[in-house]
């Protein structure tokens, strides 16, 4: 896809949302821009704050959105440039220094106090420059970003400016080549690629591990040294990590006192103390010279354990407490297949951080509740509504980019067909499905937090209800799903309508996922035998009267909730993701409508479809175990059956299963439903014993 065809598409989803969240195009455009760069892990989080005023001499001072990140400690600061044309330009060095300048006069008037002493307390820039201020001691870097509908006049994506009030500062401009660039990947985040001649003069040492890894992966031993280990984290920061490592970080948070105490007084005894790192890369070159090996370059570099070890060694450089030059630390290195990559890495993880309890429910692309969520978007058909003569589907997003991948190689008239079937207002990501799920479930206070911690947070409850019984996943619970999502835009689209949030046009996330969830909880808590008529809103399509009327008066009455004087916290962001707000809100006395009790349907009704989704899902879920079986083949499992025989795994019970899937092809008897959950069981057992999985 061409660049001006692949911008084409972007304004085209950006005009769509104008439409549906009665807002502008300049809004839409950072929320779609700021939402690319949390799917692919460029940032944690978004705040919007949209900030304009003169400063001292006539200085201008703008922001369109900041963070504070939680893991590598610095402050996210982001400007929008959006053109607005038809016509792809190119934005020059002068308007990006123009634009960094009024983000840098933000933070220097912050500081100065200039913005606290003119700006009124409402404005979200007051609340964000009494942050700042607060927080500068704890800020290791600032991160400034310009988004924009043009493209760069040359390639530089990371521009190095000077360090502002003793931080280090760099400025990312993402442009459209650059975010075609990621689309056009098969990685979900952008490339990371390390010259480290250019950056150091020299590799690092390391020794290539023969006979080992085979054809999944290229395994080396290397040694790093502290001074070369920070500067990659002050440059890269949470980056660097696999979101296992970084979800760990952003939990503990603390530096570990035995690797700062090593670093410090015995920097030349960190190599036999510290376990070191492991981390992955795609690629790498690597070069020998009288038999000693260096790495000169690698590519998607990921820590996947020793972030802890990383972010120590990078505070005591930014804290001026030690150099780290005499800091060795080991690093054991997998370089895996790129196509791989995104199976591969998050197992490697996940074993390598075993020991350290880090999170277990990873989230994955691959894991099988966005499988099957995905093969229900596909063949499950929306009702047709505003007099439509075709039906349409929920394009749930398994990773990221699909919708638009699977047009690239379209022509314009499958295109079109493609579109009336997949709508782009009907497209759903894997951050957006957590989202809707746990504001109706009771965590607004955990929405609130951003889409990363979200979906991490909501990534352990399915991972353990999946656990359970798979079966509560079905095609109704799908339809629920996406009355969710329905009632989740719908309510955005009824926030944005109203007058009294025209003149603030602030806190619209917070306002919404408070409002549904309050409404939830109310209705289970007071109502305990009735519920929200999700079937009805899916039959629909859209949300019925008497849910909008309740909508209206819920929203209008969060909002006041959560600006109240009495909140702990003078920023009202922040002061939404403190579950003190949450325990407080739903002690609040809301006005419940009549109308909306008179519309809750009986909740023995929701449960009836519920358990007969699971029963259907069951006689599935026994089909799919029966035909995967014969789906293997019979040599298949004559060969599984050997190899264990010949290493004596088996009882003769296990053997006795093994050789009815060996054999069904002689006797033309497929196994029964039983006998085939406990042959993969068998199976299970022995890929522990090194079956190899094909």
């Amino acid at each position: 896809m061409e660049i001006t065809e692949y911008r084409k598409e972007i304004l085209e989803e950006i005009k769509l949302a104008v439409e549906a969240n009665i807002s502008d195009v300049y809004i839409e455009f950072i929320r779609y821009m700021s939402s690319v760069l949390q799917d692919i892990e460029e940032i944690e989080d978004f705040t919007e704050c949209y900030f304009e005023v003169n400063g001292k001499s006539n200085k201008k001072i703008m922001i369109d959105g900041y963070h504070f990140d939680t893991v590598d400690k610095s402050c996210l600061i982001f400007i929008s440039d959006f053109s607005n044309t038809d016509e792809l330009n190119t934005i020059t060095n002068t308007q990006i220094d123009k634009l960094y300048d009024r983000m840098k006069a933000f933070v220097e008037h912050s500081l100065n106090g200039y913005i606290q002493e003119k700006c009124e307390e409402s404005n979200l820039g007051y609340a964000f420059a009494i942050d700042l201020k607060e927080r500068i001691n704890e800020i290791s870097k600032f991160r400034f970003y310009i988004l924009t509908d043009q493209v760069i006049s040359n390639r530089i994506k990371r521009i190095e400016k000077e360090d502002i009030n003793g931080k280090p500062v760099e400025l990312n401009v993402w442009d459209m080549t650059r975010l075609l660039a990621v689309a056009q990947s098969n990685m979900e985040k952008e490339n990371i690629e390390i010259d480290f001649v250019e950056m150091f003069g020299d590799g690092i040492n390391c020794i290539k591990v023969s006979n080992c890894g085979g054809e999944e992966y290229e395994p080396y031993l290397a040694v790093i040294s502290g001074d070369i280990l920070a500067k990659l984290y002050i440059d890269y920061g949470s980056r660097l990590l696999e979101g296992n490592v970084r979800s760990f970080l952003s939990v503990k948070g603390k530096v570990n006192k035995a690797i700062r105490n090593t670093i410090l007084n015995a920097p030349n005894m960190f190599f036999a103390y510290n376990n070191g790192i492991a981390a992955t890369a795609t690629s790498i070159e690597y070069v020998e010279n009288n038999g000693i090996g260096k790495i000169t370059k690698i590519n998607d570099l990921q820590i996947i354990n020793g972030g802890q070890t990383t972010a120590s060694i990078a505070n005591a450089v930014l804290n001026k407490e030690s150099n780290v030059k005499d800091v060795y630390v080991p690093m054991k290195l997998s370089v895996v297949n790129r196509e791989k990559a995104l199976e591969m890495i998050p197992i490697i993880s996940r074993c390598a951080n075993s020991q350290n309890k880090v999170d277990e429910a990873d989230f994955f692309s691959n894991h099988p509740y966005h499988i099957r969520m995905e093969e229900y978007s596909r063949k499950i058909f929306a009702p047709a509504v505003n007099g439509n003569q075709y039906q349409t589907v929920w394009f749930y997003e398994r990773a990221r980019g699909q919708h638009i991948q699977e047009q690239m190689k379209l022509t314009q008239g499958e295109k079109k067909k493609y579109l009336l079937k997949n709508p782009k207002n009907q497209v759903i990501k894997k951050v957006d499905l957590a989202k809707f799920i746990n504001t109706y479930n009771g965590y607004p206070y955990i929405v609130s937090k951003g889409a990363q911690y979200n979906m991490r947070y909501f990534a352990e409850i399915i991972d353990k209800e999946w656990e359970k019984s798979d079966e509560q996943f079905n095609d109704v619970y799908y339809r629920n799903v996406i009355s969710l999502a329905i009632l989740f835009k719908e309510t955005e689209k009824i926030v944005s309508e109203q007058e009294w949030y025209k003149a603030i046009k602030s806190y619209r996330a917070n306002i919404v996922t408070y409002t549904i969830s309050i409404l939830a909880y109310i209705v289970k808590k007071q109502y305990e035998n009735k519920r929200i008529n999700l079937k009805l809103i899916w039959n629909k399509q859209c949300l019925y009267n008497e849910l909008v009327e309740q909508l209206e008066i819920t929203t209008r009455e969060v909002y006041e909730f959560i600006t109240r004087d009495d909140r702990l916290t003078l920023n009202v962001t922040e002061w939404c993701k403190k579950e003190t707000c949450w325990e407080r809100a739903i002690k609040e006395k809301w006005t419940i409508t009549e109308h909306f009790k008179k519309s809750l349907i009986d909740l023995q009704e929701e449960k009836s479809e519920l358990e007969e989704g699971k029963k259907e899902r069951k006689i599935i879920n026994q089909l799919n175990l029966e035909m995967e079986v014969v789906n293997l083949g019979a040599d298949y499992w004559k060969n599984v059956l050997a190899w264990a025989n010949e290493r004596k795994l088996l009882n003769p019970i296990e053997q006795d299963f093994l050789k009815v899937a060996a054999n069904f092809d002689k006797t033309f008897r497929t196994p029964s439903n039983k006998q085939a959950k406990r042959i993969f069981e068998i199976r299970e057992k022995l890929y522990e014993e090194g079956l190899k999985k094909d």
